[in-house]
């Protein structure tokens, strides 16, 4: 076992990173799934995004700060990035696999109240 030394508001920003997992698990978690690894495999925050099998991207919360006695584990709280890949592997895996990357399906959309009753979602 080894000794960590957590650098001065890093356990807060541990706590902000678990509470966002857990805040997007519940809102997003019919459309993609969220899973926490418990066992500890040496990532203490980490956020992987993985897509049709195969990692996307990945966000490390975690880095070493070296001081003249030891080093300190210093925990970040990167919300926006996080928040910018699970929207961007949300729109990864809502697209279709037949269709190039950078493409949109067309569908149908019902509009109640317009003439015409069905718009595009482009025309929408």
């Amino acid at each position: 076992m080894y000794s960590l030394s957590i650098y001065r508001n890093s356990d807060d920003n541990l706590l902000k990173n678990i509470e966002l997992f857990d805040k997007l698990a519940v809102r997003f978690g019919g459309r993609v799934k969220f899973m926490k690894d418990i066992i500890g495999r040496g990532e203490i925050c980490c956020w992987a995004f993985y897509g049709r099998g195969r990692k996307i991207a990945e966000v490390c919360c975690e880095s070493i700060v070296y001081a003249t006695d030891r080093k300190h584990t210093k925990i970040e709280f990167p919300e926006a990035k996080i928040l910018d890949e699970t929207l961007n592997i949300m729109l990864y895996e809502d697209r279709d696999e037949d269709m190039p990357p950078g493409t949109r399906e067309r569908r149908e959309v019902d509009l109640p109240g317009t003439p015409e009753g069905r718009l595009s979602e482009e025309e929408y």
